[in-house]
């Protein structure tokens, strides 16, 4: 389905059933398929469940709490309380924000995005070399991730803007019991960020799944069951 939140337009499947409603944010790039698993099997426990579609022609000026105004005029719109939200990567960013401003009731965050990364003498060399080319008007073909690069010339300040927002300060604010799922080899938000939020949000506990930066998908299993005995107990 679609529709449209302040004009600026989005895709979404809903099912109606237990409350809470269970809300499903995906990765920076993804859609309804990211998460097509795991919202199936909610569904099929009964719960409502939301899988949501970040918006793919965005307002040049965005950022990511413009993301997260979004997701909950979204929720307003459909009269949507207090849900339990799931939220993979970026969408973890989302959740992030959301939480902190007391808008769910709880929060599973899947290989989540939003933390301050460290940075080793490699990266600080690299983006010292991106800052001088911007400063020079030198070309950067080769620079910048995949996603950077993918995206419109128009539309890279909000790409630019979202991984810029660390959103760290946020965790001390999240008091909803907080599920923080992670792959052991994560390469894209490595494992020393699940434990960092660990130790920041008060209310959670963290489960590490074999795989990657998808853990949701390549340990479906585990994950699915993880989820169940999170969102009924």
């Amino acid at each position: 389905m679609q529709d449209t939140v302040d004009g600026v337009g989005f895709e979404y499947e809903m099912q109606s059933g237990f409350a809470p409603t269970v809300l499903f944010l995906h990765g920076w790039g993804g859609g309804l398929a990211s998460f097509a698993g795991a919202y199936g099997k909610v569904c099929d426990l009964g719960f409502a469940a939301v899988n949501f579609a970040f918006p793919k022609d965005m307002p040049s000026d965005w950022g990511i709490y413009d993301y997260a105004a979004h997701v909950r005029a979204f929720t307003e719109k459909f009269d949507i309380k207090a849900p339990i939200i799931v939220g993979h990567s970026f969408g973890g960013r989302v959740g992030m924000i959301l939480a902190a401003q007391g808008l769910c009731e709880k929060l599973v965050l899947v290989d989540s995005a939003g933390l301050k990364p460290k940075f080793d003498i490699k990266k600080k060399i690299a983006v010292a070399r991106y800052r001088y080319r911007v400063k020079h008007g030198k070309p950067l073909d080769g620079f910048g991730s995949i996603d950077y690069n993918n995206m419109s010339k128009d539309k890279r300040g909000v790409f630019v803007r979202v991984v810029n927002t660390h959103l760290d300060k946020l965790m001390r604010y999240i008091k909803c019991p907080t599920l923080i799922v992670w792959g052991k080899d994560d390469k894209d938000t490595p494992p020393y960020m699940a434990k960092r939020l660990k130790r920041g949000i008060p209310n959670s506990e963290l489960v590490f799944l074999d795989g990657g930066h998808y853990s949701y998908i390549d340990s479906d299993y585990g994950f699915a069951n993880t989820l169940k005995r999170f969102i009924t107990e």
